[in-house]
C-alpha cells in the first residue's frame, strides 16, 4: 500500500516522451543491467596440520590464544560447554592467516586497526626491547603506542617493563 504522494498520478495517462522515470524498475544500479559479477565468496577453513601444531606450541603458555586457536580448529571437544561457547565467541574476533594468529578490529576509534598480529609474552618482550633500542629511550608509553599499532599480546605493559 502506497501513500498519497506515490498514488497521485495513478490512473492518469503517461507521457512517454518526458521520460519521467515511471518505467524504471526499483533498482537502477549497475547490477540491474549487468548482474552481479563476483557473487560468490569462498572462505577456506582448512588449516594445515603443521600450522595448527605450530600455533598451539607457540601459544602453549597463553591460555586466551590457545583457547581461540582450539576453538577455531574445533579441537576443544573435551572442555565444558560453557567454556567452549565463550572460546568460540572470543574466536570470532580472530583469524588465522599465513601461519599467524591475527586479532581483528583492534584499537580504539581514534587509533583503529583492521588487524594486529597476536604474539606471546616472550616475543612481546623482544619487540619491546628492539623498539626501545631503535626508537629512542622515550619510556613505556611511547613503546606501547608503537607496539599496539602492530601487535596484540596479553600483559603487554609487563612485557615492556621487563624489556626496559
Amino acid at each position: 500500500i502506497a501513500d498519497g504522494l506515490s498514488r497521485q498520478w495513478e490512473g492518469h495517462p503517461r507521457d512517454v516522451g518526458l521520460l519521467d522515470g515511471s518505467e524504471w524498475t526499483v533498482s537502477e544500479d549497475w547490477e540491474a543491467n549487468t548482474g552481479l559479477i563476483n557473487d560468490l565468496l569462498q572462505i577456506s577453513t582448512n588449516i594445515e596440520d603443521s600450522t595448527a601444531s605450530q600455533l598451539l606450541e607457540r601459544f602453549a603458555d597463553e591460555p586466551v590464544f590457545r583457547e581461540v586457536v582450539e576453538a577455531m580448529l574445533q579441537i576443544d571437544k573435551g572442555t565444558a560447554v560453557r567454556d567452549r561457547k565463550r572460546a568460540r565467541h572470543r574466536a570470532s574476533q580472530y583469524m588465522i592467516e599465513e601461519g599467524k594468529l591475527w586479532k581483528l578490529r583492534g584499537g580504539t576509534a581514534v587509533r583503529a586497526r583492521s588487524r594486529v598480529e597476536c604474539i606471546n609474552k616472550e616475543e612481546a618482550r623482544a619487540r619491546a626491547a628492539k623498539q626501545h633500542n631503535e626508537g629512542g629511550h622515550w619510556g613505556r608509553d611511547a613503546i606501547k603506542i608503537a607496539l599496539t599499532d602492530q601487535i596484540y599480546s596479553p600483559k603487554l605493559d609487563a612485557s615492556i617493563m621487563m624489556a626496559i
